[in-house]
């Protein structure tokens, strides 16, 4: 990715790169302190953009926390396969792991504090984890990422009904890398592959680059979503423990750093009217009709899960996880709709944007 963007035009004084150990006793918030004093000595007083690949995501969400003042000067955060939400990995590898080797593996556990306070000191906000600061977001995920622990951090954390995946957060634009998305030109990386990935690196440099020239006068609406080709649990149970969200990002920065859910339910829920909750928007759970598409990008989340009346949510549960990501670059108003690929089954989104 240096490469790539030493090819751009960027120089060597540009270009600031942290690295860590995490093998020998290393916690979140130590390495932050380090994080702080590299960038003291590398970037006070200047306004900069922080990419971050996997743990780097937390390392330096964690510090914009802890220094919201310099944190000011973040103009871009982008994160490549982040465990922003924790893995469950964390737990199967647990004290033995962390007693005796790589420390962080409990910072890791969903719900930590280390986790929370990264993510804006709450545990989970729909309307965004990315609080109300200056900086524009964004995460990629990637549905071939094997994660930790053999645990994909594109599957849902598995806490409770509130989960998201691991890598998106409430407020950003969250892309999602798949080999059924023309987005990516069929690309789906590794975990370790992130940064190496040409499309992916395509779409950072237009992240850092963009300026945020496409302006804020556009805004979108979701019209329909529909579910078709589900497999679930091969129909054992049917579908009446179905719950998820669709959740429009604005993703700009300051007050605009925000989220829309249209859609939020539990097992069994309905919609206002006593319609079955993916035909109808949910008035109850929507913050507007509208999101503004700030910086000229607004992005959607799609999570639909089918837990088999248990406990815990298993990967396998997971009907639909995807992003979809309107851009004025590429896209234009009007009326659209995108198919996001799940492991079993596939949701239509129908959506509208206009200028304002």
């Amino acid at each position: 990715m240096v490469d790539m963007l030493k090819r751009q035009g960027y120089t060597d004084g540009q270009i600031h790169r942290f690295s860590y150990d995490t093998n020998y006793g290393s916690r979140v918030a130590d390495v932050s302190k380090d994080f702080d004093a590299f960038l003291q000595k590398e970037v006070k007083g200047k306004k900069f953009d922080i990419v971050a690949h996997s743990l780097g995501s937390v390392i330096s969400r964690y510090w914009m926390t802890d220094h919201a003042g310099d944190a000011a000067n973040v103009v871009n955060w982008i994160s490549l396969a982040g465990p922003n939400h924790g893995t469950m990995a964390a737990y199967w590898w647990g004290d033995a792991a962390g007693a005796f080797w790589k420390k962080f593996v409990w910072d890791l556990e969903p719900s930590s504090d280390a986790l929370r306070k990264a993510n804006n000191n709450k545990q989970y906000d729909w309307w965004g984890e990315t609080g109300g600061g200056p900086t524009r977001y964004a995460t990629f995920r990637s549905g071939c990422d094997e994660g930790m622990g053999g645990v994909p951090l594109d599957s849902a954390v598995m806490m409770d009904k509130e989960d998201f995946d691991s890598t998106s957060l409430g407020g950003a634009i969250n892309y999602k890398v798949t080999d059924t998305d023309k987005d990516f030109a069929g690309h789906c990386p590794s975990h370790p592959g992130f940064p190496q990935d040409s499309e992916v690196q395509k779409k950072v440099y237009e992240l850092l680059a963009d300026g945020g020239e496409g302006g804020s006068d556009y805004r979108l609406k979701i019209d329909k979503v529909r579910m078709f080709d589900e497999t679930g649990d091969g129909g054992v149970k049917g579908n009446a423990d179905r719950f998820g969200y669709i959740r429009v990002n604005s993703a700009g920065g300051g007050s605009a750093n925000l989220s829309n859910v249209y859609w939020r339910n539990d097992r069994g829920d309905t919609d206002d009217s006593g319609h079955e909750w993916l035909n109808v928007p949910n008035s109850g759970f929507n913050r507007g009709t509208w999101t503004d598409c700030t910086n000229g990008r607004c992005g959607i989340d799609v999570m639909v899960v089918d837990e088999d009346y248990g406990s815990v949510v298993d990967p396998d549960d997971v009907e639909v996880n995807g992003s979809i990501v309107w851009d004025v670059r590429h896209d234009g108003a009007g009326r659209h709709s995108k198919v996001v690929q799940g492991r079993y089954g596939k949701a239509e989104v129908f959506y509208t944007v206009e200028r304002k």
